[in-house]
């Protein structure tokens, strides 16, 4: 025998399989402990004095503090089903703001780009068809510039201190429709969406408060003939509509090409309206890449029906769980701390002595017929010469009985006689030239199992070997 009896090693499948073979009893007590809890559970809903929405602690909402410093801090709090409902729509109420915020941004950014969308097809239409600004210099261009009085012929010439109404009426009339198509299609310059290109053309300055200067340009000699009748037009209308209380005349100041500078000033303005236009067009589409949605809504307000069916499922479940865990927990402890043998091979490794077969690897488990031939074959080898075998046990017959009916029918027939003896029958076993170990695993006590191998050490028996029945 080793000097140190050694640890008994503890096998997981085993224990695995030792626990699963007690699922009647882990069902049973899951089962009520199921019962238990979907009980207490339901007595508490159903026959509580508080109304089940007056019932605090049942749900948990967030709550949102401003701390001094600016931050903020986010604390979870139970509060009961009527507080609960005020915080989810308070939630959703918010949320539903700060979309519509963002859309309206969004819609205001859009309405914005579609203005300037227009700005900028106004602006491509007039730098494509602008005489000015497509001019090559001034030395194809033609200009006259004419200087119009208006006298009130009712007032003293001391008093004459109000702005002439003639100046109101001909910033509108120089402006108007019909003259600008009529000139359009007179020098063949077309209009979809902006009449900047013909107004330019025909242009009206205030002076002082009873005088202008009309301004007319071209680049061709005939246009600017035919634009001179026009102001000679407007002359007569003039003159026509506040004869009886103005005196107007007019003369012309100016006549020859169009100032340089004025053209490189004009291309330039013109190029620099086109890109900020551009641009602005651009920083409103970033605008709204990096408008934030708020996070997704996804809370959904609980029914408190539902919620009490959750409830009751939740509890059940967790019943399941508790008798499953402390069924596992029974047995478990069972296995491991009952002082049974659990292991074929630690006698064996103890004692220094064969083990012949193990017919049932647990209590648990169903019987190894290939264990069965080994043990009678292992018996009619060893004892072929052997006058008289002995069955030593610890256990009683019935737990042993197929064994040895093994054993016997394996000897059936030869010289060796088989007997059945308890450890203490000394006399009876010291007589047999063989003895033969018969224990079982789960059933047989392994202090006592220890005690037996070494008292029949002690008393020199011949140990063929041990087998588990």
């Amino acid at each position: 025998m080793n000097d140190n009896i050694e640890d008994i090693e503890i096998d997981l499948v085993r224990l695995f399989n030792y626990l699963l073979s007690k699922y009647k009893i882990h069902l049973i007590l899951a089962v009520i402990f199921s019962l238990l809890f979907f009980s207490y559970k339901f007595y508490k809903f159903e026959f509580s004095e508080v109304p089940l929405e007056e019932i605090n602690k049942l749900f948990t909402i967030e709550k949102v503090t401003n701390l001094p410093n600016g931050q903020k801090k986010t604390e979870k709090e139970k509060v009961n089903y009527k507080l609960y409902k005020q915080n989810f729509y308070a939630k959703q109420s918010e949320y539903e703001t700060a979309l519509k915020g963002i859309e309206f941004q969004r819609q205001k950014l859009e309405s914005e780009i579609s203005n300037l969308r227009l700005e900028e097809q106004k602006q491509n239409e007039y730098l494509k068809r602008s005489i000015l600004y497509n001019l090559p210099n001034s030395a194809d261009s033609y200009q006259s510039d004419f200087i119009f009085f208006c006298t009130d012929k009712l007032a003293n010439k001391k008093e004459q201190t109000d702005e002439s109404s003639v100046i109101d009426f001909a910033k509108e009339y120089i402006s108007r429709k019909e003259l600008v198509e009529d000139v359009s299609k007179k020098l063949k310059i077309p209009v979809d969406i902006s009449y900047k290109q013909i107004i330019e053309l025909i242009n009206l300055r205030k002076i002082s408060k009873q005088s202008f200067v009309i301004s007319i340009k071209s680049n061709s000699a005939t246009d600017i003939e035919y634009l001179k009748d026009k102001v000679e037009h407007f002359y007569q209308q003039l003159n026509g509509i506040f004869k009886n209380e103005y005196q107007i005349s007019y003369t012309r100041a100016y006549s020859g090409n169009i100032d340089t500078a004025y053209l490189a000033q004009l291309k330039i303005s013109e190029d620099s309206k086109l890109r900020d236009i551009v641009s602005t067009i651009e920083n409103k589409k970033n605008e709204i890449a990096n408008l934030q949605e708020p996070a997704p809504f996804e809370e959904k307000l609980i029914d408190l029906n539902t919620y009490k069916y959750i409830s009751y499922i939740k509890f059940a479940f967790m019943g399941i769980a508790a008798g499953l865990f402390i069924s596992l927990c029974i047995f478990g402890c069972k296995y491991l701390f009952d002082g049974n043998l659990k292991d074929a091979d630690y006698l064996q490794r103890l004692f220094e002595i064969k083990k012949l077969a193990c017919i049932h690897d647990g209590d648990f488990l169903s019987k190894n017929s290939n264990e069965e031939k080994k043990l009678s074959q292992a018996v009619e080898f060893l004892c072929k010469d052997k006058s008289k075998l002995s069955i030593v046990s610890t256990l009683n017959f019935d737990d042993i009985q197929e064994a040895v009916k093994i054993v016997e029918n394996a000897l059936q027939g030869s010289k060796t006689e088989v007997v059945i003896r308890q450890p203490f029958e000394i006399k009876d076993i010291t007589v047999c030239d063989a003895v033969l170990i018969l224990e079982k695993l789960d059933i047989t006590d392994v202090v006592t199992a220890i005690s037996e191998i070494k008292f029949l050490k002690d008393i020199n028996c011949n140990i063929i070997g041990i087998a588990y029945a």
